[in-house]
């Protein structure tokens, strides 16, 4: 019986040891997939851009419609995601206070197919913004001789906003160097003087160009290698 018992344990030792072995061997090749085996994405930039974009928008601002005037100057990753600054402000109009805006901040855009000849691109700006200056003060003063602090009365007609303002552009690579794009936004205004019903919120149509350069490759193709046979007789 105690032989019988030695030649179980050893067997069961022998056993373990080559299970413990092929684990060992094994283990680099394992198809158990869990939740944070996946592989990890690598964030690669392969092409830089830098680029200045003047555009010129009609839409609504105040209580009424008007031109403004801007430009961007964005620095763009592989040829899709760019970030910047921007600022627009508008004709002045002296007839109508609440049609003069200027509004600016910081920019995002990503384009889909940018090389292809015709694509679509995405911008999207979160800044602030003023509309409805009025420089002439009740006794025919001008407002440069007023302190600057009177100019954000409550009595004067100006409304300071943060604003929103997504948008959808269609543009042409018109050369390696220019684009021209042409869309249509909205701008979402965030008031705080709630009694002043001026404000910078509605819709535009924009047109405008990419100046700059686009595809500017961080790590150049390597040359391929000759054949050494190639040129023999």
């Amino acid at each position: 019986m105690r032989k019988y018992g030695k030649m179980m344990l050893l067997c069961a030792t022998l056993s373990l040891g080559s299970s413990v072995n092929l684990m060992a061997q094994d283990s680099t090749k394992s198809e158990m997939k869990t939740v944070f085996s996946g592989k990890k994405a690598k964030l690669k930039v392969n092409y830089l851009g830098l680029y200045l974009a003047p555009e010129y928008q009609y839409g609504q601002v105040g209580s009424g419609t008007t031109s403004l005037g801007g430009a961007a100057l964005m620095l763009q990753f592989n040829k899709k995601f760019a970030i910047g600054a921007t600022g627009f402000g508008s004709f002045r109009n002296r007839q109508n206070t609440d049609l003069n805006a200027q509004f600016g901040g910081f920019k995002m855009e990503y384009t889909v197919m940018p090389n292809a000849a015709v694509h679509v691109s995405f911008p999207l700006v979160i800044g602030v913004g003023g509309n409805g200056f009025d420089f002439d003060d009740d006794r025919g003063g001008r407002g440069r001789d007023r302190d600057f602090d009177d100019i954000f009365d409550d009595d004067n007609r100006y409304n300071m906003s943060r604003i929103i303002q997504p948008g959808i552009n269609v543009e042409a690579n018109l050369s390696r160097y220019a684009k021209f794009y042409v869309g249509a936004n909205y701008r979402f205004a965030f008031n705080h003087h709630s009694t002043n019903t001026t404000d910078l919120s509605g819709f535009a149509a924009n047109a405008g160009l990419k100046l700059g350069i686009f595809d500017y490759a961080l790590k150049k193709k390597a040359k391929k290698a000759k054949n050494p046979e190639e040129g023999k007789i």
